[in-house]
């Protein structure tokens, strides 16, 4: 349900690093599987060892583990997956092996590490070599037309979540170990793992990253969440040899693990890696022919992996074609370090082809004629009103529907700008009493029946049902709570409280005014140029208002000057969906103003440019008219003590004690927001797969029926795309 939030690449990685600024991962135990909290008994501690069937908290510390093992920081909150062995043979697709034949390609043992990664699911069976799968995008920019595949790519992360969450696995490291106090992890990553053109990966790869280009000002990169301390402050990366890596923190850090298998890396999310023996060739450190003020464009057009063919990668595939705006064409790594438990080098799929159709109707009738293999709903853009036409026309798309639960604790999300910039109508968003009017004008039950199908759960808005905090402990009450909160339909006793807050009609015209008089005049902003139809939620939400009295409308805008306009406080609201099924902590920016695009954003710039000073600068200047515009939190008032928690959560080693914080800022939320204002939480997320496709979970395969629309938890990258395969590759189907 998300409107128009497609960034570029540099922007979207430059709000990342703003977003997590000082973050780290909050762990938490989760109770057993099942659709929500309340249908989930809760449970004791479970073990971190990785040969532990079992859920129990583990009280040891970390130590050393041999290859092939993790060795688990005390009180992990999640299990730690047991790696596969891999066989003592391998098998490669035959269009490799006649590589191999011809004195093209070393032979597969000398392509693979040492010590290859065996992908685990128990719904994989042995696939079939060759074949292409069709993808399809609405979207025309870069973003779609190459990202949507990186995001379906695991290969360059250091460790992956496995069982939608509920265990964590190695990926590019073999084992790990942490320190008594969690401040320094040492990483062991696979020996004999090899770019895409074969040169050696190495610790190297990683140390240019983060000292020649996270160390260089010019390239403007901050450092990633991943890398900051419980303090905020970067740590200290040091190559203890060419596979082992040690990462030093100023103050504990316990959740680093945990952060190192979030989103795909390296595109997506942080980026961890390049590989210096290409980059070095565009960084002026280097390579002295350079022009000193022109070589940073240039190094970031050759850095991006998705748009340049000729940039090594370690995914599944690598790209091979690329037009901007219509199409990308992706084709298999020989190097690529992981196989099945049968020894098949992965992937199956000789290639991805990505097709990009500016019109959303042109590419729902491209889906409907069969011109597309595998579609996510969740990049692009199809709702549960697609599926009647979609499956009117079977017989000739030839796919199949399937639902993965969408992990959303919101669905369609409306968030009030609580630093909106002109004051009188700020006095009156910053009331909590106003914004539970609203919440309560809200009819929930009709958008669920209009938009959703009846799927799903009403919800004030909370993060995802999914979400870590609320599966242990007193976990899935507190999320009864909060989802409650101001949820119920009460049109009456919203007139009531908005009377009460001087929001009355005093001219006839229909339209309440502020308590001087002027007028209350409510948009539902978006970026945009279109109107929404009468079923769309901006149109139904707008209804809802107008009948307590309130003159609401949707607005479009210039989706260019949309994030200028709400990060100034010039735009009222925003919509925008929260996730966060991985944990409070990890996914701060919902639960308080860490950066500037969510519901506070001039104290959540603030906070962001803590770190660097600059939020002593302009003191004398009008917050608004600050550059960037900024405000300190009101000493005592919710967002500094939501801040104040977040930062003792994140230093906190005990996960007990870091629920209990975390728990106190949903309090908060309960008392004076709603922040973000929800609608239907966990609805499901519609899936297409070609007939013949193999090896595509189902609903029922997947831990906890999926969740989809967390980019923390990539999807479908962890459910391993490359093992998918064409039982008939000739034929498709």
């Amino acid at each position: 349900m998300e409107r128009g939030h497609a960034l570029d690449r540099r922007r979207f990685l430059r709000t990342s690093a703003l977003a997590a600024a000082g973050t780290l991962l909050a762990a938490c135990g989760r109770a057993t599987i099942g659709s929500s909290p309340t249908e989930r008994a809760t449970e004791g501690p479970r073990s971190a060892n990785p040969t532990t069937t079992g859920r129990q908290i583990s009280t040891t510390k970390a130590t050393s583990a041999p290859a092939g093992t993790a060795a688990a920081p005390r009180r992990l909150d999640f299990q730690v997956a047991r790696p596969l062995s891999p066989p003592s043979s391998f098998k490669e697709s035959p269009q490799l092996a006649s590589l191999v034949k011809a004195g093209k390609l070393p032979p597969i043992e000398k392509r693979l590490p040492e010590n290859p990664y065996v992908v685990p699911h128990e719904w994989l069976k042995p696939g079939k070599y060759s074949g292409t799968m069709h993808w399809i995008c609405s979207d025309t920019s870069d973003w779609a037309t190459t990202h949507h595949v990186q995001e379906s790519m695991y290969g360059h992360s250091p460790l992956r979540w496995l069982k939608d969450g509920l265990e964590i696995g190695l990926g590019l490291a073999e084992s790990w170990e942490a320190s008594e106090d969690q401040s320094e992890w040492t990483f062991h990553f696979r020996k004999g793992l090899k770019w895409s053109d074969g040169a050696p990966w190495t610790v190297n790869d990683i140390l240019f990253w983060w000292e020649d280009e996270v160390g260089v000002p010019e390239l403007n990169q901050s450092p990633p969440d991943d890398f900051l301390s419980g303090k905020g402050t970067p740590a200290t990366l040091r190559k203890v040899d060419d596979y082992t890596l040690a990462v030093k923190f100023d103050a504990p850090s316990p959740l680093f693990a945990e952060r190192a298998a979030m989103w795909t890396k390296r595109g997506i999310g942080p980026q961890w890696m390049d590989p210096k023996h290409y980059m070095q060739q565009f960084h002026i450190k280097y390579n002295k022919k350079l022009n000193p003020k022109k070589w940073t464009d240039n190094f970031f057009a050759k850095q991006d992996w998705a748009t340049n063919p000729d940039n090594p990668v370690m995914t599944g595939w690598k790209l091979k074609q690329y037009k901007k705006g219509q199409y990308s064409v992706w084709e298999r790594n020989p190097y690529y370090w992981c196989i099945d438990r049968w020894g098949h080098q992965l992937p199956f799929i000789d290639g991805i082809v990505m097709t990009n159709v500016q019109d959303p109707q042109v590419m729902r009738l491209n889906i409907q004629q069969g011109k597309a293999d595998w579609v996510h709903g969740a990049f692009v853009g199809l709702t549960l009103a697609d599926v009647s036409t979609i499956k009117s026309s079977q017989s000739k798309n030839q796919l199949d529907i399937r639902y993965w639960d969408s992990g959303s604790g919101t669905g369609f999300n409306i968030l009030w700008n609580y630093d909106y910039a002109e004051p009188k109508v700020r006095r009156v968003i910053r009331d909590p009493r106003f914004r539970k009017a609203m919440s309560h004008a809200f009819d929930r039950a009709r958008i669920r029946k209009v938009v959703y199908y009846n799927t799903g759960e009403p919800t004030t808005g909370t993060y995802s049902p999914k979400c870590l905090q609320f599966h242990v402990g007193k976990g899935p009450r507190v999320y009864l709570d909060w989802r409650d909160s101001a949820v119920t339909y009460d049109p009456e006793g919203a007139r009531r409280t908005l009377d009460e807050l001087g929001l009355k009609d005093v001219n006839g015209d229909g339209w309440r005014e502020l308590p001087d008089g002027s007028p209350l005049r409510v948009t539902l902003d978006y970026p945009g140029s279109s109107m929404p139809s009468a079923s769309d939620p901006f149109e139904l939400l707008a209804k809802d208002w107008q009948a307590v009295g309130v003159n609401a409308k949707p607005n479009p805008i210039n989706p260019t000057a949309y994030e200028t306009l709400w990060e100034s406080g010039k735009a009222m609201t925003k919509q925008w969906e929260c996730s966060g099924s991985m944990g409070i902590v990890i996914s701060p920016v919902w639960m308080m103003p860490i950066e500037p695009s969510r519901w506070a954003p001039l104290e959540g710039q603030w906070y962001a440019l803590k770190a660097t000073g600059k939020d002593k600068q302009e003191l004398n200047t009008d917050p608004w008219h600050r550059h960037p515009p900024r405000v300190a939190p009101e000493r005592g008032g919710p967002i500094d003590r939501l801040l104040r928690l977040y930062e003792a959560a994140r230093v906190e080693v005990d996960p007990v004690q870091r629920n209990n914080m975390c728990w106190e800022m949903i309090r908060i939320h309960e008392e004076y927001g709603p922040f973000f204002m929800g609608s239907v939480a966990n609805t499901p997320q519609m899936e297409l797969v070609r007939l013949g496709l193999g090896n595509v979970p189902r609903r029922e395969d997947l831990a906890q029926h999926g969740f989809v629309n967390d980019w923390e938890y990539p999807t479908p990258a962890a459910y391993d795309p490359e093992a998918w395969y064409w039982e008939n590759p000739s034929g498709r189907a």
